[in-house]
């Protein structure tokens, strides 16, 4: 049985046969499916796209893979294979590592991955995430290192994001307290947006029979979206509020900047008491 499944060697008169013509003569399945493929452009493109997805280069004692998981600053997941052919090893070769020490935060790195790498059973080895793969488990194990370092990223930046927009909440309140009086100013105020959602916001700021949304915002993905989506929501109501984000840097920010002007004014933290006061103007 086995033999007859197997292939007989190439003949001169099978290289010369016409294309998509098995050696009985008959187009096989394989190469219909390539000439279609080829033919057709929809199908060309949506190939072509398929391989963009995961790309491969091969150097001399390891494979680096780069997956369609993205890191916090945007950078492709990658990790490196070596070993073989029965045994492999993965890892992400200390890539979550150098996204979180961008931002000063490797402190945090060692208890955070280590519990990203339990949750998708791989594991922790200095700063790389890393796991042995069997060839008949090799997919797997590269879907999970990639992911295991993405999250350990993502769960870092976001925690020192969130740390650092507290700070700025904080120093938010005492200078719109000092401008406009602590009678005027209710920190960590809710308010019911035109879909009827309570939004928790960082600074009341009512003045003149206006009221004023200060909302500080950190430069992280989260906090961006959050923010824009409530003030569209704030804009919709009957009466409504002026909303103004805050930030460290509007250049720090990027393109993010772009989201948050389209729904609100936005200010440095440092600004001119004058450019605050005319806003409640």
């Amino acid at each position: 049985m086995l033999a007859s499944l197997t292939s007989p060697p190439i003949s001169s008169e099978s290289r010369t046969s016409p294309p998509f013509l098995s050696r009985n003569g008959q187009r096989s399945c394989f190469d219909m499916t390539v000439a279609f493929i080829e033919n057709d452009p929809r199908e060309k493109i949506i190939a072509a796209a398929l391989r963009s997805l995961v790309t491969r280069v091969k150097n001399s004692d390891e494979d680096v893979i780069t997956l369609p998981i993205f890191h916090p600053s945007g950078a492709a997941a990658s990790v490196t294979i070596s070993g073989g052919p029965t045994r492999f090893k993965v890892s992400d070769a200390g890539q979550a590592y150098r996204e979180v020490e961008m931002i000063g935060a490797e402190h945090l790195f060692k208890r955070n991955a280590a519990k990203c790498a339990e949750a998708f059973g791989v594991s922790l080895s200095g700063k790389l995430i890393m796991s042995d793969a069997s060839a008949e488990t090799l997919a797997g194990h590269i879907a999970d290192v990639a992911a295991a370092s993405a999250q350990t990223s993502s769960r870092i930046i976001e925690r020192v994001a969130a740390q650092s927009e507290a700070a700025l909440e904080d120093r938010l309140y005492r200078r719109l307290a000092g401008l406009f009086g602590e009678s005027h100013v209710v920190a960590g105020a809710e308010v019911e947006g035109a879909s009827s959602h309570k939004w928790h916001i960082s600074a009341l700021v009512h003045v003149d029979g206006k009221d004023l949304i200060f909302e500080a915002v950190s430069n992280h993905h989260s906090s961006v979206y959050s923010s824009a989506t409530m003030f569209h929501d704030l804009a919709l109501l009957d009466r409504r509020p002026k909303p103004i984000a805050v930030v460290e840097s509007k250049l720090a920010m990027g393109a993010y900047i772009g989201m948050l002007s389209q729904a609100a004014s936005v200010i440095e933290s440092d600004a001119p008491d004058v450019m605050i006061k005319r806003l409640a103007a």
